[in-house]
Order: structure tokens, then sequence, then C-alpha cells
């Protein structure tokens, strides 16, 4: 079982979608010369906001959806950016609706 399995199991969407937020933003790390930096893992942000998305959190579904558009942490995926788009829009997600508008 994977980390993001084992979170899965045992955390709720709002706490998935937290981790996806900060692998996305960054987070604090030292460098190997001991300086601090900012360290980002969009790829693994992707996976926390794809589980906290199946689980209907309407923030997750509309930044997996930017992240399909723009390519972050992934390849660009227009379909499943406007899947997900679709999904965050139908709980009246109004930055969802205009990328909608946008993409069609």
């Amino acid at each position: 079982m994977s980390r993001i399995d084992e979170i899965d199991s045992n955390h709720s969407a709002e706490e998935m979608y937290e981790l996806g937020r900060e692998y996305l933003d960054g987070m604090n790390g030292y460098s190997d010369d001991g300086s601090s930096e900012t360290v980002t893992m969009p790829s693994t942000a992707i996976k926390y906001f794809a589980k906290a998305a199946q689980r209907g959190h309407v923030e997750a579904q509309f930044e997996l959806a930017r992240m399909y558009e723009n390519g972050t942490g992934c390849e660009v995926d227009i379909k499943k950016a406007v899947e997900w788009y679709t999904a965050a829009a139908s709980h009246d997600h109004h930055e969802a609706v205009n990328a909608l508008k946008r993409l069609k």
C-alpha cells in the first residue's frame, strides 16, 4: 500500500486537499548545504487532489482541473480538465464556471 492510499483510508477529503496544497504551494525544506528552500512536488499534489476530488471536495476538483489544463504535475489533458471543472461548477464554483466558458 502506498502512502497516498494509506492516507486515503485514514484521512478526510479536507485533509487530503490540504496535503495537496502543501505539495503544490511548497513546503519549507533544507538543501544539502543547510540553506532553507521551498520544495514543491506537483506530481504528488495531483494525487492528493484526485483523492479529495473523488470524494466530492469542490476546491480539490477545481485545482485538479487547473493542473490538467496547465500540465502542472501531469501531461496537459483538456478532457480531464473539463471533467473536473464540470464537477466543481455543478457546486456553483464560479471560477470553474468561467473556466468552462473559456474552454468551450
